[in-house]
């Protein structure tokens, strides 16, 4: 998991299909040409010498929605954003997970998969970082990509903690890692989370951020080398209402 961490760094009722709030910062998986499997910009996030998994559109309950297969595989469909993090962003999905992960452990090294997950990536003023942290992303923007973001939040479906358990990543300060469901989630079930962006990157950072620079959905397995296969559906991001 360590490498899919690098490579982001490196770069309710079901909603019916077609419907999005009018101010979705995140384009529909299917809004873009004839033919495309899905619409621009969003994008493979691949991890450089590790397996990928499969990744399609299917139709369930009468829209399309994305799904990850993941056979002792990681990655996941990035979408790229450039918002002021100072607002009230809400981030809400849908998800599903047709199994659980067995020798998954949250948070540590050897059993950092998850049978879900969602990444927001963020941006914070290099003088607000530590300063071994602010030297380390120095050189990662040099060398990799200027575009790196200084933190991330890191939303899992769990098979062990309880709901609400957090901890930073076991291969970086700069992941917070918060689980969303644990291992009593009904699996096959879609299932609806809404989170306040701002909040959580405060509790979790000490400060907003100053950009939002994208979203991922994921799954992964490389670690542990299980199959999972999750599913994800109405992605929407918009200022939460006064």
């Amino acid at each position: 998991m360590r490498r899919l961490l690098i490579a982001l760094l490196l770069s309710t009722p079901l909603a019916q299909a077609g419907q999005t709030a009018p101010d979705n910062q995140l384009t529909p998986w299917t809004a873009g040409p004839p033919g495309a499997e899905w619409s621009t910009p969003w994008r493979l996030a691949d991890i450089p010498k590790l397996k990928a998994p499969a990744r399609s559109l299917v139709e369930q309950d009468g829209r399309q929605v994305l799904r990850i297969e993941a056979d002792s595989a990681a990655g996941g469909l990035l979408h790229p954003l450039d918002l002021p993090g100072d607002r009230a962003w809400q981030l809400s999905w849908q998800w599903r997970s047709e199994r659980h992960l067995d020798k998954a452990r949250f948070a540590t090294r050897e059993g950092d998969d998850y049978a879900a997950r969602v990444y927001v990536l963020l941006d914070y003023p290099l003088d607000t970082l530590a300063f071994l942290t602010r030297q380390k992303l120095r050189l990662a923007r040099t060398f990799y990509d200027p575009s790196l973001p200084a933190a991330t939040l890191s939303y899992v479906w769990d098979n062990r903690v309880a709901p609400g358990t957090h901890a930073r990543s076991a291969y970086t300060e700069q992941v917070e890692m918060l689980a969303l469901r644990g291992p009593e989630a009904p699996l096959g079930q879609w299932l609806t989370e809404t989170r306040d962006l701002r909040a959580d990157a405060i509790a979790a950072f000490g400060s907003a951020p100053q950009r939002i620079l994208g979203v991922v959905f994921a799954a992964d397995s490389d670690n542990t080398g299980e199959r999972v296969e999750s599913y994800f559906a109405a992605p929407q991001l918009h200022v939460q209402s006064p």
